[in-house]
């Protein structure tokens, strides 16, 4: 009797064992999911909820936005001008898909003449441009103008191979025509990597090294290890005589490429 009894006691405390097993099972995974990047949770290795560490946001405080180095516009025509603000950052993987902006222009008086706001990517480290062309301005004339981020830039992360992309801009024409001036410039894609849409912006300098005028075109395609030439125009004639350099900007975007 006294053996039958233990054995039934051992059984007893062996199913009790397993049954807290279970349970214990049962309750570590619905009180510890999975950590992912999408879950609204700060959890594995973020740095925020849902940004930073392996998650491929980086997080609004992981990054400063990019180095304005500076801002003006140039009267393309009488009334309309285009504005540009010439920036840079040192990220070698970070890039933004999009993120809005604003130019500010005023006049000798500091009269806020109108504004201009956009959207548009940047890529990874390095200098770039934003421009936008064709705004009215009226009779006034812009004498300051004024750029500014709307919002955080949400940065992504990319390949590093991105940031070691080569695109060669040489051969570079300044000519007149009858009805103004016209620069022609070959672009040489060295990389492996194809861009869909790639804006390149064309900026004048005279022998201050001062910016004397601008423009940008809108380049449908340029395929990775090939060339292609753009070709940018102004109303007015500009004599290439007072011109002393030419600086080409490709704005290379990872989120419409492919590679090779």
């Amino acid at each position: 009797m006294i053996w039958a009894q233990r054995r039934k006691m051992t059984y007893m405390l062996g199913l009790m064992l397993f049954l807290v097993l279970v349970g214990l099972s049962i309750t570590h995974k619905a009180t510890n999911t999975v950590a992912t990047c999408f879950d609204q949770k700060k959890n594995g290795d973020e740095v925020g909820i849902d940004c930073g560490g392996g998650c491929l946001q980086y997080c609004p405080n992981e990054l400063s936005e990019p180095k304005v180095r500076w801002v003006r516009s140039f009267e393309i025509a009488p009334g309309i001008v285009h504005s540009i603000a010439y920036i840079e950052h040192s990220y070698p993987t970070a890039s933004s898909a999009s993120f809005k902006y604003q130019f500010r222009l005023y006049d000798e008086k500091n009269s806020l003449i109108t504004e201009r706001t956009g959207t548009t990517y940047l890529g990874p480290m390095g200098k770039t441009a934003i421009v936008d062309t064709l705004i009215p301005v009226g009779n006034s004339s812009v004498a300051t103008t004024r750029f500014s981020f709307e919002g955080s830039i949400p940065w992504q992360k990319v390949a590093l191979s991105f940031s070691q992309s080569v695109i060669k801009t040489d051969r570079n024409m300044l000519e007149n025509f009858e009805n103004g001036t016209r620069l022609t410039s070959t672009l040489e894609n060295q990389s492996r990597y194809s861009f869909k849409d790639m804006e390149v912006v064309a900026i004048l300098y005279d022998y201050n090294d001062n910016a004397i005028n601008i423009s940008k075109v809108l380049l449908p395609q340029l395929k990775a290890l090939s060339n292609e030439t753009v070709y940018f125009t102004w109303q007015n004639k500009i004599d290439p005589k007072n011109v002393s350099r030419i600086e080409i900007i490709p704005r290379i975007n990872p989120f419409s490429s492919t590679a090779i």
